[in-house]
């Protein structure tokens, strides 16, 4: 539940009401899954599919964000790669760490079911694999899939059950940054790290364009990323028609979005329903970036609900589960209540501990990246080469 999950810089092109619009759609996202996980453990309710509709939109705003933020990178001077995956980096695991070793504390402490079925998710190889988000990787997928599946198959750490979607997310952004740049603007990586990198993001993210927990979920970052490549160079032009655009968007997205239902039933992870909800909610987005004003008041509500939602991603399952294990409290609605509170207090803590620092890694870690994955030159390519009329010079001579 990747951006999507995670990312949190807003299009400083877009007004307050556009920025508040996408922040509010991150909170509804984090608090869908939330929604979803609290009917399921607490109510055993399990058929409203409220929390694959908030892992896409996560993943349709990540790929809206990350493609406007390559964009913009490709127009600033110099190599862009490394601190393009130095940003992603920092961003994804800034919270991710903490909350991975503060979910295997919680668990050792106060949980004692298993939560997630087959596969290793307990012990010193599930925490190293969640560490290197290798968990529920599309090699071991494969494996399976085949009748080859492996013991040691490394899952979510437990209670840290939408850590999958983490892992899908990060190596997106790393198979897409390497395209992006490296393969369409043509930079330069260490061949060694071009390899491995490939090697580990790219099968990912073909497995999970037609396979995978969430069935699509690569296809649904592309259609938040063409969508994002959309309004960037709409942007040039002053989001000319943006009234009428986001008309039409709103009431054709809507009407094929109700067919589609009454026809297949509601399934977001569904590439065509997904589509359909893409174009309705940037429909929304193509009205306020031009013509909608907000209060501060609420802008800032909405910025604090979404500040915290990737930490709340990661951390609420655990916490609903040790609460519910846990508190001897007879009325589940009570202790539910409690449970999603306390979810929220220790998400927040988390952002505000670690989360919120994510700038101040991505700083100190862009360096160290352009020196880890700077190409080596060759004697040739170190040397400048002589201009055209000398070269014809010297050949005369």
């Amino acid at each position: 539940m990747s951006q999507h999950i995670t990312q949190t810089g807003r299009s400083a092109a877009m007004n307050p009401a556009a920025s508040a619009y996408l922040d509010a759609l991150r909170a509804l996202g984090a608090n869908l899954v939330v929604a979803a996980h609290v009917l399921a453990l607490y109510f055993g309710i399990k058929r409203y599919p409220l929390g694959s509709l908030g892992v896409m939109i996560f993943f349709l705003l990540s790929g809206f964000l990350i493609m406007q933020s390559m964009l913009a990178r490709a127009g600033r001077p110099g190599p862009q790669t490394a601190g393009f995956l130095a940003d992603r980096s920092a961003r994804i695991l800034t919270p991710y760490v903490p909350a991975l070793l503060l979910i295997v504390l919680i668990d050792s402490l106060w949980i004692r079911g298993n939560y997630n079925s087959g596969g290793t998710n307990t012990g010193a190889l599930a925490f190293f694999g969640n560490l290197l988000l290798l968990q529920d990787h599309s090699v071991f997928q494969f494996l399976e899939l085949v009748g080859a599946g492996v013991a040691w198959r490394i899952r979510p750490y437990n209670s840290a059950e939408p850590f999958w979607t983490v892992a899908i997310e990060m190596w997106i952004y790393v198979a897409a940054g390497l395209f992006f740049f490296c393969a369409v603007r043509r930079e330069r990586i260490a061949r060694l790290w071009l390899i491995l990198l490939t090697l580990v993001s790219f099968p990912v993210v073909v497995w999970n364009a037609a396979a995978g927990g969430g069935k699509s979920l690569t296809l649904i970052w592309l259609v938040g990323a063409l969508i994002g490549f959309v309004f960037f160079h709409w942007r040039a032009h002053g989001y000319a028609n943006s009234r009428l655009i986001a008309a039409v968007m709103v009431l054709f997205g809507m009407g094929a979005l109700v067919g589609r239902i009454g026809k297949v039933g509601f399934s977001p992870y569904d590439l065509q329903t997904a589509a359909l909800i893409a174009i309705v909610l940037f429909g929304v987005l193509a009205h306020l970036v031009t013509r909608a004003s907000i209060s501060p008041r609420w802008q800032r509500v909405l910025e604090r609900l979404a500040a915290y939602s990737y930490s709340l991603y990661l951390l609420h399952n655990t916490i609903l589960i040790a609460v519910l294990e846990s508190l001897p409290v007879k009325d589940l609605r009570i202790r539910a209540a409690i449970a999603v509170v306390l979810a929220h207090a220790c998400s927040y803590l988390l952002y505000w501990s670690f989360e919120r620092h994510y700038r101040a890694l991505a700083a100190w870690l862009r360096p160290r990246f352009e020196m880890i994955l700077r190409a080596r030159q060759t004697s040739e390519a170190a040397s400048p080469r002589p201009a055209m009329g000398a070269d014809l010079a010297a050949r005369k001579s």
